[in-house]
Order: C-alpha cells, then structure tokens, then sequence
C-alpha cells in the first residue's frame, strides 16, 4: 500500500531534480538561448596608483623646485645631530620614489628622506 506514496514522491523529486538542472543551465549560460543578440558585459579594466607620503612629499618638492625661476633655491631640512640645516646654492633637485637627490652647485650631491625636507624656497634664509 505504501508503495504508490513512495513512487510518486521519487517522481516528485526526480521532476524537481531536473528542473533545477535545467534552470541552472539556462542561468549559466545566458547567451544560449536561441535569437538572442545580447553580448556579455565586461567590466572595463581600472588602474589605481597609490604612492606613499614619502613618494608624494620627493614628487611635491620636485615640481616646486622645476616652478622656481633663475632665484637661488634653499632647501631646509630636519637632521637628528644638527637639528635644521639648510642647503644653498643648489643646482638640480629630483625624486626617486620617497629620497629627494639634491645636487649643490660646489660640492657633494645629498640624497634625503623627503620627510626630513621642511621647506624648498627662493627666500633666503635669515641667520639666527
């Protein structure tokens, strides 16, 4: 007696079985069906660049120097033994990821943290 409950519940899950295949296929593949023109949509490739603080501090501090005319340019910055230096007479000032390179017209080239760097400016300094 039990039998016909038994077999038309099977019939039951073995019809849902193969409508949840069916459905599933058709929503795998939403192009399939048949006339349909519709083109997959893909997303458009996006480049994001992050620099650190240094790196924009050496890249800020070069451009404010290429933006000074023929003035003297002075270039103060923080040292832990000496406390403020500033630098003179300088001849290039560039950026390389987060050191600035500062290059003196007589004597050495200094390559320094762009977070040492307080100020790049055409104004002398005043002597204390």
């Amino acid at each position: 007696m039990n039998t016909p409950l038994v077999g038309s519940a099977f019939r039951r899950s073995v019809a849902l079985a193969a409508f949840l295949a069916a459905a599933g296929a058709a929503l795998a593949a939403p192009n399939s069906f048949s006339g349909s023109s519709v083109a997959p949509v893909q997303a458009p490739d996006v480049n994001v660049t992050v620099r650190a603080e240094g790196e924009a501090l050496a890249r800020g501090f070069e451009e404010a120097f290429r933006s000074f005319s023929t003035s003297p340019v002075f270039v103060t910055y923080t040292r832990e033994d000496k406390g403020f230096v500033t630098l003179a007479g300088i001849r290039s000032l560039r950026a390389v990821g987060a050191v600035v390179f500062v290059t003196l017209e007589r004597g050495p080239s200094l390559a320094l943290p762009a977070r040492s760097i307080v100020v790049v400016t055409d104004e002398r300094p005043t002597s204390p």
